[in-house]
């Protein structure tokens, strides 16, 4: 996904991409680079799915968008995510017009293909329980918990019991010497240095820094990256979209507390308010992922001048590599927002 606007653009060509299926993703608003995946999701040539219960800012860019279920017409298994338990949800209605749940979409998609194996005809419920038993097999936190008790009860607690809650009590790290290893060989494989060592992010190399900022795009507090980004009442208690600059920053800038301004760099750019404040150094300016386009000033997010270059290890996005300038809007500037906003035909 750190790669969508160039693959759509042709960086992938052998076969060239001619569809896209986007579920459980709203690439345009939370990928890197979304100048460059919008360009590619207005390629005549290319064939746009997306999936989704809300018209994200993805699905304005689609094709044809299907209506999904929410979790109120489906029945699903919820893994803990921040806390120590497993849940069963219910199905309470059924589906409302023509949503379907990614499960049954899938089954139908394959079944108008002619695959036929036989997994694509189970029911939701039936993989829930193979996907539980296998995994119990092997994980000890789910030692006493049945699906029967999970449908029966809604929500288990995971068997923590079992774990020492003291990470690496035995004193045994998951290397090949089984020790700490401040040289490794495990990275001398992966082609890089076996010792602990500072790299320049590729987006530094060879560029005086000047007037040019670290922006660090960081999580927001009442979205959960792009998901709930579009609810009033959220979107009211994040506030406007803004940038937090350090005072030193700012003045050389010429950008007071409250400003409006515009980030950009080579990618693109976006506008958000100016926080002037000590809780960022000088060098750094941050401001918070998650934004609807749509629904931020300009029409654009911090992603259209996040970096879509991959981290020497791991093949990981650099979001925070990142150089931008910062300067104080201009008028002309809210005009040309002004005209980028007014929805295509």
């Amino acid at each position: 996904m750190v790669r969508l606007g160039a693959a759509l653009n042709g960086e992938v060509s052998d076969p060239p991409i001619r569809s896209l299926y986007v579920l459980n993703a709203n690439p345009v608003t939370s990928t890197p680079n979304s100048g460059l995946i919008i360009e590619g999701l207005k390629r005549e040539d290319l064939f746009t799915v997306v999936h989704d219960l809300f018209m994200t800012d993805t699905a304005q860019y689609a094709d044809i968008v299907l209506p999904a279920t929410t979790q109120l017409e489906q029945v699903d298994l919820h893994k803990g995510y921040g806390h120590r338990f497993l849940q069963f949800n219910h199905q309470a209605i059924e589906p409302l017009g023509e949503a379907r749940s990614n499960w049954d979409t899938m089954r139908s998609l394959a079944a108008a293909l002619g695959y036929d194996d036989w997994w694509l005809r189970q029911e939701a419920l039936e993989v829930i329980q193979e996907i539980f038993e296998v995994t119990q097999a092997y994980n000890p936190l789910l030692e006493g918990i049945t699906v029967e008790r999970l449908i029966a009860e809604g929500t288990v607690p995971l068997n923590f019991d079992v774990i020492n809650p003291t990470p690496f009590a035995d004193r045994h790290f998951p290397t090949p010497s089984g020790k700490v290893e401040l040289h490794s060989e495990a990275m001398t494989d992966l082609g890089q240095d076996p010792l602990p060592v500072y790299t320049p992010p590729s987006e530094f190399a060879g560029v005086e820094r000047g007037s040019k900022l670290v922006l660090m795009s960081a999580a927001a507090h009442h979205f959960v990256s792009s998901s709930l980004a579009n609810v009033p009442k959220l979107m009211r208690l994040e506030g406007t979209p803004s940038i937090d600059i350090n005072p030193d920053d700012a003045a050389e800038r010429a950008i007071n507390h409250g400003d409006d301004v515009i980030i950009e760099n080579e990618r693109g750019w976006c506008r958000l308010r100016a926080v002037v404040t000590d809780d960022v150094p000088p060098g750094v300016a941050v401001s918070v992922k998650g934004q609807w386009s749509r629904l931020a000033p300009g029409g654009r997010n911090v992603n259209f001048v996040t970096p879509d270059a991959l981290a020497d290890l791991g093949n990981q996005a650099t979001f925070h590599s990142n150089l931008v300038e910062i300067r104080p809007a201009e008028p002309s500037d809210v005009e040309a927002m002004r005209w980028e906003m007014v929805p295509a035909d």
